[in-house]
């Protein structure tokens, strides 16, 4: 048995625990000091903090509110960084909302979090990441009294190191139950937090998805391991009802649903999302997630009362609770809950305040120059033909591996169009959103077309309606990151045939792809680790990697290649057999289609 640990909320004035939370037992752990991760782990299992109701007596029915946010992302500020512009979805934002739901709370309130928050803005990536400093993003959430995290995969983006250092920071617990060491199976980080919220005890445990091998560099992720979110459940649940005698547990997963919460029908992705899994857990009162993305306001599930509040700081989840005495414990008698929006919501002074002078800093480094370019440059369209954004990345990763094939795709289709002109390192985080290296692989021809199959299953067809044109149907499961091309050869999709046999007309340097022969294939970290599901990545041989992020390396190739002369070599399209070129149209919306 992991030893308990108790803590309280370090005083702001005197360094030590308390503060507006109240009293707890004092601790032997003090997260401003760097220790041996085995005497972490010892210490870390068990954090009880006290959070004050605002009523006396022990009535019979009691009042909780919990507010929960997922996938910030660096997201402290009302700003747009791509256009340099205001733009709603903040922690500033959120603090509002915060502050005047604990205004006029009639019990304690609870602020939680589910993940992915170090990583994401270019404040937090030039602040905490490139330059070194206290995160933003982390001083925001003490600011405001955030009493548990759950660790989201992007949290170890940048390695062990700056993700302890955040962790240091923090004025609150990063938990996860399921993330142990490699060789003795310890917790490597909190399995849970208590939270004694006036008379009720209130248990939260944090999960993380463990997929995280799969999407990650190894180096970054060393000496840890990964467990099935519904196995660690299972186990530190029942200590919670049992040993810790908590009235409520509440579940801080980062993860989204493998199936649809609404039909129950299997949406896919059961090997990182396990919020359905873990809804069936026996014990659990509250499950907030995230990850995915979604915005699912407070439901019932197997009992269990889900949400998620989409991402970015858009959205707030309030669950308000009532409890009722019975047996000894406190049980949920009635609850209501909503997602809150932010759009519209002024952002607190203080916070805004606090991360002003930093934010100032990072403007001018994103408005610094790095290249130039001779004709305008837009993302529209690039999933419909190959553009000039796609033929940039695949410049840059094939000239800095020197593979023969590369494979890539637009991160985001959120890029600000690109006038002829400077380019400057703004436009650069805009197209290129996420902290990924690169990787070059060894894959046989018959690899590389299954390879090319996977990428096209995100054309499912065309509707051609009176012979005017034709609207291109596409797959709503598969992420627009998914959706790769390849740079080296030349290859049609037909979105008529059928899965696996999508990909035509094949050439490589003018001549049928030999099946046979080999090739070496770069590609971001995040896809060589398996990320998207692509096949033989994985596996194949390892023949390079970068040490450099693509951004630098984007800003590399401008700079060497000034000015930039955007051109599109058309090296691969879109038609079905015995037909012609033909104009084609975006999707006007989802449609539902099987891959």
């Amino acid at each position: 048995m992991v030893p308990g640990y108790a803590s309280g909320r370090r005083s702001a004035s005197t360094g030590g625990w308390g503060g507006r939370f109240g009293q707890a037992r004092r601790s032997c752990y003090d997260p401003r000091v760097r220790y041996p991760l085995r005497h972490v782990v010892a210490a870390l299992a068990t954090i009880v903090v006290a959070v004050p109701a605002v009523w006396g007596g022990q009535p019979a029915r009691e009042r909780l509110t919990v507010l929960h946010t997922s996938d910030l992302h660096g997201s402290v500020l009302p700003f747009d960084d791509a256009r340099n512009r205001p733009a709603d979805g903040s922690l500033a934002q959120v603090a509002t909302l915060v502050k005047g739901i604990r205004a006029k709370a009639r019990g304690p309130v609870l602020l939680l979090d589910s993940g992915d928050t170090i990583q994401g803005t270019p404040l937090e990536q030039f602040v905490h990441v490139r330059w070194g400093e206290p995160s933003p993003t982390i001083a925001a959430m003490n600011a405001m009294g955030y009493q548990a995290m759950a660790v989201g995969n992007h949290e170890l983006n940048f390695g062990l190191e700056v993700l302890r250092r955040a962790q240091r920071q923090a004025r609150f617990p990063f938990l996860s139950a399921n993330t142990v060491e490699a060789g003795t199976g310890a917790p490597a980080f909190p399995p849970y937090v208590v939270l004694q919220a006036g008379p009720v005890r209130v248990g939260v445990l944090g999960l993380t998805t463990p997929r995280i091998p799969g999407w990650e560099t190894p180096e970054h992720y060393k000496g840890l391991r990964f467990q099935p979110m519904d196995e660690a459940a299972r186990h530190w649940v029942p200590m919670l009802r049992g040993r810790e005698r908590c009235d409520l547990v509440v579940v801080l997963a980062h993860t989204g649903f493998e199936r649809d919460p609404e039909s129950g029908e299997p949406v896919g992705g059961d090997e990182e999302n396990f919020a359905w899994r873990l809804s069936e857990v026996p014990g659990i009162d509250l499950l907030l997630t995230g990850h995915t993305h979604r915005n699912i306001p407070p439901r019932q599930l197997h009992g269990v009362i889900v949400s998620q509040p989409s991402s970015h700081a858009k959205r707030l989840t309030r669950i308000d609770l009532e409890l009722e005495r019975q047996g000894g414990h406190w049980r949920i008698a009635s609850w209501k809950g909503e997602n809150l929006g932010v759009r519209g919501v002024a952002p607190d002074p203080a916070i805004a305040a606090a991360a002003a002078p930093a934010h100032r800093r990072v403007v001018a480094a994103l408005d610094g120059p790095v290249g130039h370019v001779t004709a305008p440059v837009s993302v529209r369209g690039c999933r419909l033909g190959d553009c000039a954004a796609l033929d940039l990345l695949h410049a840059v990763q094939l000239e800095a591996s020197g593979a023969d094939l590369s494979l890539a795709s637009l991160l985001t289709m959120r890029t600000p169009d690109l006038a002829a002109g400077p380019v400057t390192w703004r436009w650069v985080y805009a197209l290129y959103v996420y902290p990924n290296t690169l990787v070059a692989v060894r894959l046989t021809g018959r690899q590389v077309k299954d390879v090319l199959e996977h990428a096209a299953l995100y054309y499912a067809g065309l509707d051609c309606p009176g012979g005017n044109g034709c609207r291109l149907l596409t797959n709503p499961r598969i992420r627009g990151y998914n959706v790769d091309t390849m740079e080296g050869l030349s290859y049609r999709i037909d979105p008529t045939r059928p899965a696996g046999h999508r990909v035509r007309d094949l050439r490589f340097q003018g001549l049928p792809l030999d099946l046979h022969a080999n090739f070496t294939v770069v590609c971001n970290n995040y896809r060589a680790a398996g990320g998207g599901g692509f096949p033989h990545l994985a596996q194949a041989e390892v023949v390079w990697k970068s040490s450099e992020q693509m951004r630098d390396l984007i800003g590399d190739w401008l700079e060497r290649h000034d000015p930039w002369v955007p051109r599109v070599d058309g090296n691969w399209w879109i038609a079905p057999d015995l037909v012609g070129p033909f104009p084609l149209s975006s999707p006007s919306g989802p449609t539902r289609v099987s891959p």
